[in-house]
């Protein structure tokens, strides 16, 4: 049931108060008795002296609301300095949208009517002395001596482990559908609610030094979106967790770890696996995993998908997003982008990332193997002119960095509480299909191919319109045909397997064919 929270005048809490004083009731039945959240009756408890000081002051019908204001606004001012100073004790980040967002959550908490506007950070950034030095991440507060000291030590820590077997994991913000025009709004948003939050996936990479990739993990809002509709869950090419902030979690990084784990186990490999030290990265013993974590505040320096793979991994992803929109342009039709779309390009943008690139973002971060013959770490990432070009349609006065890089400052978790117990994850809860993710698509059409035969014949029918037309992509007849051998398969193999036994033999030529046996 939703809460019940109204706006109180100053006169409607000192009645409250008074009501309480004459009346032996808890905090439920107050707020039961005058239709309000228990959180505001505690709120007003809490306060009470306060209240009755401004009330006895002025206690005017025409005075007593700025009153209140001044009050309410000394809560939240003291509550986000709490929270502020709690941070940089941790050595954390914090910028001037992360303080407006938390501070809003403080009024919403409390009841109070609150913007936390750009003048509110101003007065409250003067008041406390606040200088904003860098805006998100930690490269201002990275100790130099102690980076090149970490990073001699790797060599020692590597030594046993061959390069497939060292990998390194993070935790990435996605804007999944943002365009190009909407970039300066978004940009160094931390996003840990309201509207743009809805906008947001967490994406965890994971590869090893060969430039192999793991699944990749994808974090949202909601169970089954609607997008997902009729879509089995574990045929997608990403893992799927859920929670209502769309954070990394405790819960959610120990079940990804303990199955990495096991999958190692299977395969009888011991690896290493190099983290930074977020609040839900659990230090955990593992049988076939050897956790290893940079010293606090490195990362941007230490860890070797902050060197180039997360950023070459968002150029592909929005170069995806792009040619949709844009072909979306040209054909004057506008089909909205959802998170379907969001978890395809994911899978496909790690693909794509070359085995190059990796190599040389770990041997940037101080990761010299005795195997590895990458000596130089210029051009870390492949150019894409293309995004450039797909940019300057939509937008030529946004830069590709800009575009590129404007989620670089989302939270992918809750700096301040560690281990939210507001997780769940797609093998763990059973809940109905949740409509709170409004991803911008309609229910998912009923497909109107039924079948792997139909889905054969459609294929033909493109293969044969793109040879009847001139293409500049050269790979779409090759890829179309490869696709067509991938369904042709599909639908022989269950065939023969279950009617004919087969046997292999070299003909003459040497060539392995198959012969059937009915």
């Amino acid at each position: 049931m939703a809460s019940k929270r109204k706006r109180l005048t100053l006169k409607e809490k000192i009645d409250i108060l008074e009501f309480r004083t004459s009346n032996t009731m808890g905090v439920r039945a107050l707020a039961d008795k005058f239709s309000v959240s228990k959180t505001q009756i505690a709120d007003i408890i809490a306060n009470k002296d306060a209240l009755y000081k401004t009330w006895a002051e002025n206690g005017e019908e025409k005075r007593k609301w700025t009153k209140l204001q001044k009050t309410e606004t000394s809560i939240i001012n003291n509550e986000v300095l709490n929270w502020f100073s709690k941070l940089r004790e941790k050595n954390l980040p914090v910028s001037g949208p992360m303080l407006q967002e938390k501070s809003k959550q403080i009024a919403e908490m409390h009841g109070f009517d609150f913007k936390g506007s750009n003048g509110w950070l101003e007065k409250f950034r003067k008041r406390n002395n606040i200088s904003f030095k860098s805006v998100c991440g930690e490269a201002a507060s990275v100790d130099e001596e102690a980076v090149d000291n970490w990073k001699a030590k790797i060599p020692e820590i590597i030594a046993n482990y061959a390069e497939c077997d060292i990998f390194n994991a993070d935790e990435t913000g996605l804007f999944y559908r943002v365009l190009p025009d909407k970039t300066m709004a978004f940009k160094n948003e931390i996003c840990t609610g309201g509207k743009i939050s809805k906008e947001r996936l967490t994406v965890l990479l994971c590869t090893n030094m060969l430039g192999e990739f793991e699944r990749p993990l994808v974090i949202g809002k909601a169970k089954r979106p609607r997008a997902f509709k009729k879509l089995d869950i574990n045929n997608f090419p990403v893992n799927w967790f859920w929670n209502k902030k769309a954070w990394m979690t405790t819960e959610i990084m120990t079940e990804w770890l303990m199955k990495f784990d096991n999958r190692m186990g299977q395969n009888k490999r011991k690896v290493l696996l190099f983290l930074d030290n977020a609040a839900p990265h659990p230090h955990l013993k593992m049988k076939n995993i050897e956790l290893v974590f940079f010293p606090p505040n490195m990362t941007s320096h230490c860890q070797p998908l902050d060197q180039g793979v997360i950023h070459q991994f968002k150029k592909l992803y929005r170069t995806q997003l792009l040619r949709k929109a844009v072909a979306d342009l040209d054909a004057n039709s506008s089909q909205p982008i959802n998170i379907m779309d969001a978890i395809y390009w994911v899978s496909s943008s790690t693909k794509n990332i070359q085995p190059e690139t990796v190599k040389k973002c770990f041997l940037r971060s101080g990761f010299r193997h005795r195997d590895n013959n990458v000596t130089d770490v210029d051009d870390l990432l492949t150019p894409i002119e293309e995004l450039g070009n797909l940019i300057k349609v939509i937008d030529n006065t946004i830069t590709e960095n800009d575009y590129i890089t404007l989620d670089d400052c989302v939270e992918t978790y809750d700096a301040d509480i560690e281990n939210s117990s507001d997780t769940t994850s797609m093998s763990t809860q059973n809940e109905e299909e949740s409509d709170e993710e409004n991803d911008g698509s309609e229910d998912q059409e009923i497909p109107k191919i039924r079948s792997l035969r139909e889905a054969l014949l459609a294929v033909k029918d493109i293969r044969t319109y793109i040879s009847s037309i001139e293409v500049q992509n050269s790979s779409l007849f090759s890829n179309t045909i490869q696709l067509e051998n991938a369904l042709t398969y599909e639908i022989t193999t269950p065939a023969i397997s279950k009617q004919t036994k087969m046997t292999m033999y070299s003909d003459n030529d040497n060539a392995m064919v198959w012969k059937l046996s009915l």
